[in-house]
């Protein structure tokens, strides 16, 4: 049975986030690096395929383990420019954002194709969202959103605070709260009008 990585936190203290990736950083020793990939890799896809298509996400998805592998060391537990403590959940979006950035601008493509219905909500809210055509209209909507929205909403259903995806994203705190309002408004008025 597979635990979510919060769960996992809970019946071992010595395996958080921060220490697995210290001891990496120490030690070099693989298995260090294995548990933050369980920990975090499915996290991570699931962002990175509701930015991009499946292709794309997993050629991300390597490219961001290999840029912790070589560039670990430069983790730092504190921001310069603020008093909060980004996390290693939030050090790893970031690496994998700006990967995902990064070969977008390569591939010069901007535009986003059609989601996958499996890859593109939880399984709980698969659960609640009563029909097929729903769900299609929700995946429109999803890739109908301005990028810099459609990624503010995506990092919040990942479980990033609002400071967390300001820091990921180089953007002040009331951009990322502008962001989601108007996302969150988008697709409320839009759902309303199809009921």
């Amino acid at each position: 049975m597979k635990l979510p990585s919060m769960i996992k936190g809970w019946f071992n203290n010595s395996s958080s986030p921060e220490l697995l990736l210290q001891r990496y950083i120490e030690t070099q020793q693989q298995s260090y690096l294995t548990s933050l990939v369980e920990l975090f890799n499915d996290n991570l896809y699931h962002y990175l395929l509701t930015q991009s298509d499946a292709e794309l996400a997993k050629d991300v998805l390597q490219t961001t383990w290999l840029k912790v592998m070589t560039k670990a060391a430069c983790f730092q537990p504190q921001h310069p420019n603020s008093g909060s403590q980004p996390s290693v959940k939030a050090w790893l979006f970031s690496i994998a954002r700006n990967s995902l950035i990064d070969e977008l601008r390569k591939l010069s493509r901007w535009q986003f194709e059609q989601l996958e219905q499996e890859h593109i909500v939880s399984e709980n809210l698969l659960d609640s969202i009563a029909s097929e055509q729903t769900l299609a209209r929700f995946n429109r909507l999803l890739e109908s959103l301005p990028f810099h929205q459609k990624e503010a909403f995506v990092l919040q259903q990942e479980g990033f605070s609002l400071v967390e995806i300001a820091l990921l994203t180089g953007v002040e705190h009331e951009t990322v709260k502008s962001r989601l309002r108007y996302a969150r408004n988008f697709i409320k008025r839009y759902l309303e009008k199809k009921q």
